[in-house]
This record gives structure tokens, sequence and C-alpha cells, in this order.
């Protein structure tokens, strides 16, 4: 009977290794975090100018993002000026606003050997914007500068990240969004960015 135990004993403790063996291997292949830095990111905005037609702001554009495997966090700071008038008489517009965006990720892919990460992704976005607007009239000059107003915006875009190794590799994106604000004209406004950076795993 004694023998009986201790084979019984044996096994459940031999199945209850193997079985903590197992429930640690998948973490040793989990995908890490990653950072990703966009550095270079030409946009085109469109606004409507005093005639009525759209024109493109080309904002500058500096991102930052976080991605956890199906979802990302993008930091977003972007930057134009609008300038009007002549010498004697002119208007400067300077618009700057900072979002966070979140982001799903649908559809991660990569090849066999890992030196090419491809992604989809879906996102909303919350901010603040301000503007100032100088006035110069005749020398003189009047400054005016909101309070900072809340924006909001929806996104879609991809990401193809070229790794050099395990650690770092380049990354750009195409993204398209509408961006909507109480005094946007029109509301929403419509962008496109080209994100290059690179990315580094945490």
């Amino acid at each position: 009977m004694r023998s009986w135990l201790f084979i019984v004993a044996f096994t459940f403790a031999g199945f209850a290794n193997a079985q903590v063996s197992r429930a640690k291997m998948p973490s040793l292949n989990e995908d890490p975090n990653i950072l990703k830095v966009f550095l270079l990111n030409p946009e085109m905005r469109f606004e409507r100018g005093d005639s009525q037609e759209l024109v493109d702001r080309k904002p500058l554009n500096f991102a930052l993002a976080l991605q956890m495997r199906k979802f990302s966090v993008l930091t977003e700071y972007a930057r134009f000026e609008e300038n009007t008038g002549n010498t004697t008489s002119s208007i400067d517009r300077t618009h700057t606003d900072l979002v966070v965006w979140g982001r799903y990720h649908f559809f991660n892919g990569t090849n066999p050997n890992r030196s090419v990460d491809s992604t989809l992704y879906a996102g909303i976005g919350a901010g603040l914007y301000e503007e100032e607007i100088v006035t110069t009239l005749m020398g003189s000059s009047r400054t005016d500068k909101s309070n900072p107003k809340f924006m909001s915006g929806v996104s879609v875009g991809g990401e193809v990240a070229l790794n050099v190794n395990k650690d770092f590799g380049f990354v750009g994106g195409l993204e398209g969004r509408a961006l909507f604000a109480s005094d946007f004209d029109p509301n929403p406004v419509w962008s496109a960015v080209l994100r290059l950076g690179f990315q580094l795993a945490l």
C-alpha cells in the first residue's frame, strides 16, 4: 500500500512540475513592449481659407508611441503658422495642439525571421489646442492668445518596421484622421500624416 502511495505522490509531483514548466514557457516568447519615436512627420491638414477654399496648413508634427501588443498609446504635438497681409497691415496666427491617441491594432504581422513587422490600427484621440494671433497695423501690434480648448479625433492607419536587431529598428507609418473642435472650419478638419522614425524594444 505504501509503495502505491509513493508512486501516486511521485506521479502527481512530476505532473505538477510539468504544468509549472509549461505555464512559464509562453512568457519567454511574449512580444516586448515597443517604444516608437517619430521625428519626421510630414502632415497635410486642410482648413478653410479666407476665400472659402481648403488650404493645407502643413503642421510641424512630432509623436511618441508605446505599443503593448494589441494596444498602443501615442502622444502627438503639432504646430503651424498662418500669415496674411503685408508689411503695413498683417495678421499672424500660430496654432499648437497636443493630442493623446489610444489605438487598437487589429492586425499584427511579421515575416519568419522577424526582420519586418507590420500593423494596422484604428484609434481615437483627445487633447487641447490653443491659438495666438498677432495683429500688426502701421507699426503697432497686438497679441491675443486663446485659452486651451478641447479637441478630439478618430484615425486609421498602418505601420511597417524594419528591424536591425531584436531591440532596434526603423519604422514608418501612414495615417488618415478626422479632427473635431467647436471652432474648426470645416468640422471635422481632415488630415493625413506620414510618420518616420525608429523603435526600441523595452
